[in-house]
């Protein structure tokens, strides 16, 4: 499918390679961040989206309005950055390759992004998830969150899609992230992450009593995207990023034991042909416009960010310094060999989420019955 991109000019196959996350055959980076560029990016997306919706509902301006959704996409994007390649490169200790400060800047962006404390992180990704004998089983964190979310293995899959949407919407499933984020701080022991904590948290819940629209500021450009939204984006992106409880393949060994559970996650569709008459193919155009403008490039900001659409790299090269370019260095791997099994992919989130449910039609029903 990526192939078909190549209708565009050539100065912009970079951009496309960034939107679709995948790289093309033999195609080389552009541009290669250090870890402190990719921070720094990272943190100024994170900033902007935060000073852009408190601008806008501080000022109330012509058009705030969209000055507010912007900012929510540049926050979104940069929490879940901050979370998913930086807290999650520095707990594999790849992020600096220097143990304190990754550290440091693990702790720091957790704090920033109201996220579990970085120790808990490592303990449910590193020290379980990694884990070669509970890797996608039912003893995997990701995979006991979505069963105690209501999701079924053995249900049909217009009934897992139902209850998705029912869980999308519903106020306690919110609440039971962000009580879950609070009481993961409150509890953390490590006093400068309690006080950085305590500062961060005190700053905005202090700005009802001070700023402009306070309340509004809080709640909207604060809460709604720190809280609730980044909280769908990490659903969406957990409903989709393995075939959890999928059998493996014993021919893949140890090494490439997450090979049958991982794919590729791409954000696209294919390109109009240009064989198509005139009439359906300005439809198609149309189609493809608005599947682009209104699905895939969102999904790429806010829920497969960073280098998530290669997680399946990831998983087979977990110590990888390569993490900033991981789509040029996955499809090198596939021009040279690979060394492993071949690789898999899917493109659209939904359809990644859909492979899960899938999957799960089929199974017993009984072992999880009563969760």
């Amino acid at each position: 499918m990526r192939a078909t991109y190549l209708r565009f000019p050539a100065w912009t196959q970079h951009f496309w390679t960034w939107q679709t996350g995948k790289a093309l055959p033999g195609q080389k980076p552009l541009l290669r961040h250090t870890w402190a560029t990719y921070l720094g990016v990272t943190l100024a997306l994170f900033g902007a989206g935060l000073a852009l919706s408190t601008a806008a509902l501080a000022l109330l301006f012509p058009l705030w309005y969209l000055a507010l959704v912007a900012g929510w996409f540049l926050t979104v994007c940069g929490e879940r950055m901050m979370v998913l390649v930086i807290a999650h490169q520095a707990l594999h200790r790849r992020f600096s390759g220097k143990a304190r400060t990754d550290g440091f800047w693990g702790e720091t962006v957790t704090v920033l992004s109201v996220f579990h404390t970085f120790r808990d992180f490592k303990e449910e990704h590193f020290d379980n998830h990694h884990r070669r004998e509970i890797f996608a089983t039912e003893a995997d964190p990701p995979v006991q969150f979505l069963l105690g979310l209501g999701f079924r293995p053995g249900a049909s899959r217009e009934r897992q899609w139902r209850h998705a949407w029912t869980v999308f919407l519903s106020p306690v499933f919110y609440w039971h992230g962000f009580a879950g984020r609070i009481v993961s701080n409150l509890r953390s022991r490590n006093a400068a992450r309690l006080a950085g904590f305590a500062v961060w948290a005190g700053w905005w819940l202090s700005l009802p009593f001070w700023f402009p629209h306070g309340v509004l500021v809080l709640f909207f450009a604060f809460f709604l995207p720190v809280i609730l939204f980044a909280q769908l984006s990490a659903l969406l992106d957990r409903l989709g990023e393995h075939e959890w409880l999928a059998e493996r393949n014993p021919e893949f060994g140890h090494r490439f034991y997450t090979a049958s559970n991982t794919a590729a996650r791409y954000c696209g569709a294919p390109v109009p042909d240009r064989a198509l008459p005139f009439g359906p193919q300005c439809a198609a155009w149309l189609r493809w416009g608005a599947a682009t403008v209104f699905y895939h490039l969102p999904a790429r900001l806010l829920v497969v960010v960073g280098d998530l659409p290669s997680h399946d790299y990831h998983h087979r090269y977990p110590s990888t310094p390569e993490w900033t370019t991981a789509a040029y260095a996955r499809q090198r791997d596939i021009d040279t060999g690979p060394e492993g099994p071949e690789y898999q992919e899917v493109w659209g989130v939904g359809a990644a989420i859909d492979r899960v449910f899938r999957n799960w039609e089929g199974r017993p029903v009984d072992a999880y019955a009563d969760r």
